[in-house]
């Protein structure tokens, strides 16, 4: 299948474009360049870039995700499982009939301006750089990253600020920045 790429000016012609592909699931190849914010005080290197390459899948259920997960880790049939999502810090947009679309905004704040790509991830490569294009390793990062506790049965969700996204695979669609090389380039340094 030829790929029709269109280079983007904008974060929202990203979410236009997802929003147009509806709720269907499906896999999803992106190309991100993060600020590493989650990081611990006193870490030496201040303004670390996280270069990512993802594939994922938007669109998937996650409360009968966790509930076939957790159905099968303690071996009881999926009709005797009942799960109920928690409380989040955003919220889905929406089809005009209420269906999620992979679209997520700040609950909070719904009308900044600051839109989230939603995915299931299913393979991932990054690496770490200083703005000046210094490379840096994970293993010196390490020290300075927080740990994260994650429960076997619950499937990792990611939300990706789409004005991080360099490039954009979806349904026959690449969508990617003027600046998209330079981040290519930092994953080709590992």
């Amino acid at each position: 299948m030829k790929k029709n790429i269109i280079q983007i000016d904008n974060p929202m012609e990203i979410v236009g474009f997802v929003k147009s592909n509806g709720t269907q699931c499906r896999f999803v190849s992106i190309l991100t360049e993060t600020k590493v914010t989650n990081i611990r005080k006193g870490c030496p290197y201040d303004g670390v870039l996280k270069i990512s390459k993802k594939r994922g899948l938007v669109n998937i259920d996650y409360v009968e995700s966790v509930r076939r997960k957790f159905a099968a880790s303690i071996d009881e049939p999926l009709k005797n499982i009942e799960y109920a999502a928690g409380e989040t810090w955003y919220k889905h947009l929406t089809t005009i009939d209420g269906n999620s679309l992979p679209i997520v905004v700040n609950k909070k704040t719904p009308d900044n301006g600051e839109f989230y790509l939603q995915y299931f991830p299913t393979s991932s490569k990054s690496v770490y750089k200083m703005p000046n294009g210094e490379p840096v390793t994970e293993e010196a990062l390490a020290p300075y990253f927080y740990k994260s506790t994650k429960v076997e049965y619950k499937p990792i969700v990611i939300s990706v600020n789409v004005k991080n996204i360099k490039r954009l695979s979806a349904s026959g669609v690449v969508m990617q920045t003027a600046d998209l090389s330079e981040a290519e380039m930092a994953l080709a340094i590992e």
